[in-house]
């Protein structure tokens, strides 16, 4: 994802998303610009490029880019109390499917990979590529797989691809109003998708893909965000862990 300069590049097409019919993420009518948050706590974080976040009990694992390995912050101190070798070479989102299988995303290789943590080791057991499109946030529902993904060409196009547990794409929706979207939360009820590009976060409904309200991200070149039940943790490349509530 990794930087703010328009890439001018061949302009090349995804998935075939004219055969599957172009859906639009949109702002509501009642879309809320300001939702407001209270910052309840803040964790210092090694120096690293801090992507995405996965919640495993007190645990906040971070996900680092350029071949640095994914953390394991204990939030009770704030200490890495473990650290994960990545599958690949940049480390975008990892999420977590049950019985111990995990989808991850990986930037460099452009790919979709299904792991299980064996050692303090991502091993894949098996991979999707998602070529021509670099991979960013992913999240599991419960129901529905979810990946943001970034086509450069004249303009970069950006995608939600919602998929299924094993990773068979159900269907593209187009991102047209969240500039450099990053990384995704689940809440139980709505998507929660940050921007890298301007600190904010986008409430979205999955039933008609509509942006519903946003709020202000504490960290600078926000990227990864997850949902503990009461608030979000957040993350930005090279920013610290804040935990937020919405007022």
């Amino acid at each position: 994802m990794k930087t703010k300069l328009l890439f001018i590049t061949i302009c090349l097409t995804f998935l075939a998303s004219s055969s599957l019919g172009e859906k639009t993420l949109k702002k509501d009518e009642s879309y809320e610009g300001d939702l407001g948050i209270q910052v309840i706590r803040k964790i210092t974080l090694p120096k690293g490029y801090h992507e995405g976040l996965y919640l495993d009990g007190g645990n906040i694992w971070v996900c680092n880019g350029k071949k640095i390995n994914t953390w394991v912050i204990d939030t009770s101190n704030g200490k890495v109390s473990s650290k994960i070798i990545p599958v690949a070479g940049f480390t975008e989102g990892i999420t977590h499917i049950g019985e111990g299988d995990f989808w991850v995303t990986d930037w460099d290789d452009k790919k979709l990979y299904r792991v299980k943590i064996k050692e303090n080791k991502m091993v894949a057991e098996r991979a999707v590529s998602l070529e021509p499109a670099y991979p960013a946030g992913v999240i599991w529902t419960g129901e529905k797989l979810y990946v943001i993904t970034w086509t450069r060409g004249i303009g970069t196009k950006y995608g939600l691809l919602r998929m299924n547990k094993e990773g068979e794409l159900l269907d593209e929706i187009r991102i047209k109003r969240i500039h450099e979207p990053a990384h995704l939360a689940w809440d139980g009820k709505y998507l929660w998708i940050t921007s890298w590009y301007n600190q904010k976060v986008y409430k979205i409904s999955t039933e008609d893909f509509k942006i519903l309200g946003s709020f202000d991200s504490p960290a600078k070149d926000t990227t990864g965000i997850v949902w503990d039940g009461e608030g979000f943790w957040i993350t930005g490349t090279h920013d610290d862990l804040y935990k937020v509530k919405l007022k």
